[in-house]
Parts: structure tokens; C-alpha cells; sequence
């Protein structure tokens, strides 16, 4: 029985591992643009990333705040600043070949307000 937990455990984990790597592509909803979602896992195996996107034709820099890794399912959630608004946006995807996409809402940090929400899709580079 143990070595069937630990069979697993161990599949679990490799699957989960393959959804590290730099996904680039484009959102789209509200508003539309390129999207970069890179997923690292450290040796203590929790879940890092970094996400960056285009607004308006910026990069717009984000504070990561979440990651949580299931299978090949994952969920990040982020903080960033545009026009002086501040606002927390979560992506959640799905990786289907070399293909991470899903769902992004976008929400005030201030009064929890929906701002934006659409779709998104990333390929690993």
C-alpha cells in the first residue's frame, strides 16, 4: 500500500513539474494584449512565478502573491498598479500540451469591485 502512495506521489509530482517553463501569448476580455507567465518550483517544491503583461502598448509589471500548482491546473494571483488604481487580478489555466489558458478576473484591491475578466492562452517558449 505504501508503494502505491508513493507511486502517487512521485506521478503527481512529475506531472506537476512539467508545467514549469515561460508560457507567452495574449489575453482578452475587457481589455486585450500579450501576456508572459513564467512557473518555477523550487527545491522545497513550492510554486514561484512571475506574470507581465500589455496594456494600452506597456509592459506592466506585477507582484505575485499566490501560486498554487494541481496536476496540470494552476491558479496565480497578482497585484499591480494602472493609472493609479490599484488592483488584484488571478489567472486560472489549464496546460493541454505546450499550451497553458484559462480565465482571468480582475478586481479593485480597494472595494473588491469586478474590473475585467476574459480569457488568456500561453505557450511554452
Amino acid at each position: 500500500m505504501r508503494f502505491l502512495i508513493l507511486c502517487f506521489a512521485l506521478t503527481f509530482s512529475l506531472f506537476a513539474a512539467g508545467l514549469a517553463g515561460v508560457y507567452k501569448g495574449s489575453y482578452s476580455g475587457g481589455a486585450s494584449g500579450d501576456i508572459s507567465v513564467i512557473l518555477k518550483q523550487g527545491d522545497d517544491g513550492a510554486w514561484k512565478s512571475e506574470v507581465t503583461f500589455t496594456y494600452d502598448g506597456q509592459d506592466i509589471k506585477t507582484k505575485v502573491t499566490a501560486v498554487s500548482v494541481e496536476g496540470a491546473k494552476v491558479k496565480i494571483v497578482y497585484e499591480f498598479d494602472l493609472a493609479g488604481n490599484a488592483l488584484e487580478s488571478t489567472l486560472i489555466g489549464e496546460l493541454k500540451g505546450s499550451t497553458l489558458a484559462g480565465e482571468y478576473h480582475t478586481k479593485s484591491t480597494g472595494d473588491g469591485s469586478a474590473v475585467d475578466e476574459g480569457t488568456w492562452k500561453g505557450t511554452t517558449q
